[in-house]
């Protein structure tokens, strides 16, 4: 059975990146949506997997869309990984207190990325 994988990312280019070196994991549907409202409707409505948010979108943060999910029963134990160019100090722990599972900096350590994103799938 495929895993399923949310990702909402507004910047054309890291969505291109996180889709091709998503594509060669085996077994996975990839959904994508490039503003925060959007992608949080798409979330509440389906079962994801893993889910993976940048912390800045245009219209509704990455934050904002992470503590709105974990409200709900269904997503209390979802992997949601940050993804974001905040890389001052305090930064990842601010994220990982809104309720992420993981935080990955940009630009993309690819190999990070993939075995972070590996590990999420099998918990």
């Amino acid at each position: 059975m495929k895993k399923k994988i949310y990702i909402v990312e507004d910047n054309e280019k890291n969505l291109e990146l996180f889709i091709a070196v998503l594509g060669t994991l085996p077994n996975l549907e990839i959904f994508t949506s490039i503003t925060g409202k959007e992608g949080l409707k798409l979330i509440q409505s389906k079962n994801p997997d893993v889910i993976i948010l940048d912390i800045q979108l245009p219209d509704i943060n990455g934050t904002d869309i992470c503590r709105e999910l974990r409200k709900l029963k269904k997503f209390k134990k979802t992997p949601i990984i940050a993804v974001s160019s905040f890389a001052m100090k305090g930064d990842k722990e601010r994220i990982l207190e809104a309720g992420f599972s993981d935080y990955i900096s940009k630009p993309l350590n690819i190999a990070n990325f993939r075995e972070k994103i590996q590990k999420s799938l099998i918990l």
